[in-house]
């Protein structure tokens, strides 16, 4: 039988101005859904140097930030992943407003807190929804999962809000079954 590892905790930073109760909120729905462990990290700062045009942040600079903060390299990736919530939108080159982006099969994650209000996003209920969808999403890459053709999937690739609220904040099943192999579980 084959063996299945559990996920190493998760810890949530925040980047920018984030309110720490909605950290809070998104460790307790994560360790419900996903059966994870969490705890809040030390902040880091949105640097202006990541700013781009529109005033979004480069998502691969608060990567590289938070790879840097948390001395994540070699064994220790192992042992944690790290979560950036961001009080801003993020952008990637080539494609512009990213919901989040993750190093697949590595150790971090970033999402964008501005885009996920957006519409009814200003209802705390929305925008936690939207925020779990979000970050089980962007922690299945960090276990090493792809993206997904099911446009109800969690996996599947947010190309505007309306398609992160189509989503149900689970896996399909073949996801699922790709995700448990990797230690990362659904409740």
């Amino acid at each position: 039988m084959a063996r299945t590892r559990n996920p190493p905790p998760v810890h949530l930073i925040p980047a920018g101005a984030v309110d720490v109760e909605l950290l809070h909120t998104l460790g307790a729905d994560l360790e419900a859904r996903a059966g994870l462990q969490w705890c809040i990290g030390d902040p880091l700062p949105l640097l202006l140097d990541w700013q781009q045009d529109g005033g979004m942040y480069a998502s691969s600079a608060l990567l590289d930030a938070l790879i840097a903060s948390g001395g994540a390299r070699g064994r220790s990736r192992r042992r944690q992943w790290r979560l950036a919530i961001a009080d801003a939108a993020l952008c990637a080159p080539e494609v512009g407003l990213v919901f989040g982006e993750a190093e697949v099969g590595g150790c971090c994650a970033a999402i964008g807190l501005e885009p996920l209000r957006q519409g009814s996003g200003a209802d705390p209920d929305v925008l936690r929804g939207r925020l779990l969808t979000e970050a089980l999403h962007e922690l299945a890459h960090v276990a090493g999962a792809d993206h997904c053709g099911r446009p109800s999937c969690v996996m599947y690739a947010s190309f505007d809000i309306a398609d992160t609220d189509r989503k149900e904040a689970g896996f399909c099943d073949d996801c699922r079954a790709v995700l448990k192999w990797r230690g990362l579980r659904e409740s």
